[in-house]
C-alpha cells in the first residue's frame, strides 16, 4: 500500500537538512513508535528474516517535494507557506502500513532535521494512492534514488562496492533483490522470477552520461563514526518479466536500502 503525506510548515519559513534521508527515516519510525513501541523497536533493530538470514525492513519512501526550494550550502530552504509532499510505501498491511497510520493520527506532525537545520511539519493531508495495474513490461521513473551493491575480492578480502549504471552486474543484482524480498513477504518463491531491468538509455544521453545521472547522499551527516556516503543512481527504466516482482518493486522499492529512502518507484506506463 502507498501513502501519500502533505506537510504544513508550522514556521513561516524554515529548512532542512540537504541530506535528509536519515532524519526522515528516524522521524518514521517515531511516528510507527506513537502506535507500537514494540513493532517500532522490532523494525528497527531486527525486521523481517529473508530465508537467508538478512533483516529488511520491507518499506520505503520517497524524495520530498517541495515548490519554491533552494540549495544553501548543506541546507535546502523553501519558499514561505509552501507546503510539501513525500509517498511512503510498504506490502507488510497489518504492521507497517495500520501502525503507520495509527501513529499518524495520534502524532499528526513531523520533525525533519540534522545538525544544520531543523523542519517542524503538521501532518495536514494523509492519502491512499491507487494500486496499478501490473504488466509484463512496464515503464516507471524514480521517486528517490536507486543503490545496488556487489562483492568483489581486494587483496584477498572480499569487500563491498556500489554497483554503477552501465555495469553489467546491474540487472541481475537488481532481480536477485527483488526475489529475496519476495520470499520474505510471502515466505515461498515467486512464480516467474525471471525479471529484467533496463535503464533509459535516451534519458541518460540527454544527460550528458552516467555520471551525470548519479547521486552522493550522505547517511548520518555530522557523525564522524558512522557517517557513511551512498552511491547513488535516478534514472527512468523498463521491467520487463514477472509482475509478482513488479509489485514487490512497487511496494518495497527497487534495490537496497529502501528505509533509508532509497529506490521508491512509480509507473509511467
Amino acid at each position: 500500500m502507498r501513502i501519500k503525506l502533505t506537510l504544513q510548515p508550522k514556521d513561516r519559513s524554515y529548512a532542512i537538512p540537504i541530506n535528509y534521508q536519515y532524519p526522515l527515516s528516524a522521524a518514521i519510525y517515531n511516528i510507527l513508535n506513537q502506535a507500537s513501541p514494540d513493532y517500532a523497536d522490532f523494525l528497527h533493530k531486527k525486521g523481517y528474516l529473508s530465508p537467508t538470514g538478512k533483516p529488511m525492513k520491507l518499506f520505503t519512501f520517497s524524495r520530498i517535494w517541495c515548490p519554491n526550494i533552494q540549495r544553501k550550502g548543506v541546507t535546502l530552504n523553501i519558499g514561505l507557506r509552501s507546503t510539501c509532499t513525500f509517498q511512503i510505501a510498504s506490502p507488510m498491511l497489518e504492521d507497517f502500513v495500520n501502525n503507520f497510520v495509527i501513529g499518524l493520527f495520534q502524532q499528526q506532525e513531523i520533525e525533519i532535521g540534522g545538525p544544520h537545520a531543523v523542519g517542524r511539519f503538521m501532518i495536514t493531508q494523509v492519502e491512499t494512492l491507487a494500486e496499478p495495474e501490473f504488466k509484463p513490461e512496464m515503464k516507471f521513473r524514480c521517486l528517490s534514488s536507486i543503490v545496488a551493491s556487489a562483492k568483489h575480492e581486494h587483496k584477498g578480502k572480499k569487500t563491498i562496492y556500489y554497483i554503477r549504471p552501465g555495469d553489467p552486474q546491474l540487472n541481475d543484482a537488481i532481480r536477485k533483490n527483488l526475489i529475496q524480498k519476495y520470499n520474505t513477504i510471502y515466505q515461498h518463491p515467486p512464480g516467474n522470477d525471471q525479471l529484467n531491468f533496463v535503464l533509459d538509455e535516451k534519458y541518460i544521453q540527454r544527460k550528458g552520461g552516467y555520471n551525470k545521472i548519479s547521486k552522493l547522499i550522505t547517511i548520518k551527516e555530522g557523525d564522524e563514526l558512522e557517517q557513511t556516503r551512498v552511491k547513488s543512481f535516478i534514472c527512468p527504466f523498463t521491467l520487463k518479466g514477472s509482475t509478482e516482482l513488479m509489485q514487490v518493486a512497487y511496494d518495497c522499492g527497487v534495490g537496497e536500502k529502501n528505509s533509508m529512502g532509497f529506490g521508491m518507484i512509480e509507473v509511467v506506463w
